[in-house]
């Protein structure tokens, strides 16, 4: 007779934690293999995620830089004695780079001058307009909503033109 004691029936085995595939019936054996393979896929998943989101906060600390009054103040001088030629102006500012200049000033300070260093240089604020072809546009028989797109639409082109020939 058998001692029924000492004997283990399969399942009870893999339930145990029994690694010997010889033991294992295949069918758990495949089952705890599929398991597995879930749990590292999970877990480079969630490595994945993580390393996106630290990713995502590098950038959004690196868009972050705030400027102080002084550097703005020091931005729109240097404009103002070299025009917008912001190579020479980036030397001059160490630590920033060339693109976080340009859109500061086109972005934020370009129509704030005399926000930024007072009201003897309010002037600047104003968009300038060509009286030739504001004229031109007054006096045309279009419709007024359409010579407003035209308008808006001609001075974009001027300003491409003009970026071009500097």
């Amino acid at each position: 007779m058998k001692d029924y004691n000492s004997i283990s029936t399969l399942k009870e085995q893999s339930k145990e934690g029994f690694s010997d595939s010889s033991i294992v019936e295949p069918s758990i054996q495949n089952n705890n293999h599929q398991n597995m393979l879930i749990n590292h896929e999970d877990q480079r998943l969630m490595e994945r995620k993580s390393n996106m989101k630290n990713q995502k906060k590098q950038r959004q600390g690196r868009k972050s830089r705030n400027f102080t009054i002084q550097e703005d103040q020091k931005l729109l001088r240097f404009i103002l004695m070299y025009g917008p030629k912001f190579k020479l102006i980036q030397r001059k500012m160490s630590g920033r780079p060339l693109n976080i200049l340009k859109n500061r000033y086109y972005r934020d300070l370009r129509y704030r001058w005399d926000e930024v260093l007072g009201t003897e240089f309010a002037h600047l604020n104003e968009q300038k307009v060509d009286p030739i072809t504001d004229e031109i546009w007054k006096n045309s028989p279009l419709d007024p909503d359409l010579s407003k797109i035209m308008i808006n639409m001609v001075t974009q082109l001027q300003n491409v033109i003009t970026k071009c020939l500097n």
